[in-house]
C-alpha cells in the first residue's frame, strides 16, 4: 500500500499538469471542418489553445495553420 500512494499521487499530478497547460480552447467549432471540438485534440498557439474535432483536422491545421482561420468563442461562454 505504501508503494502505491506515491505512484497514485504522481499520476494525479501528471494529469492535472496536462489539462492545465494552455487553458481552455478559444474556439467551439473545428476550424478545418466546422464540427464541435473535442478538447483532447488541441494545439497550443500564441493566441491560445485551438481545439479540433478529430486528429485528422488537427494534423491538417499543423501543416498549414494560415489556411484555417480560428473563430473565437463569444465572451461569456
Amino acid at each position: 500500500m505504501k508503494a502505491l500512494l506515491p505512484a497514485l499521487f504522481l499520476a494525479i499530478v501528471s494529469v492535472t499538469a496536462v489539462f492545465a497547460k494552455g487553458g481552455p480552447a478559444i474556439n467551439e467549432k473545428c476550424p478545418v471542418d466546422g464540427k464541435t471540438v473535442r478538447i483532447i485534440y488541441r494545439v497550443f498557439t500564441d493566441n491560445g489553445t485551438v481545439a479540433f474535432c478529430c486528429v485528422e483536422c488537427m494534423e491538417s491545421y499543423k501543416k498549414n495553420p494560415t489556411r484555417y482561420p480560428v473563430t473565437s468563442k463569444e465572451p461569456g461562454k
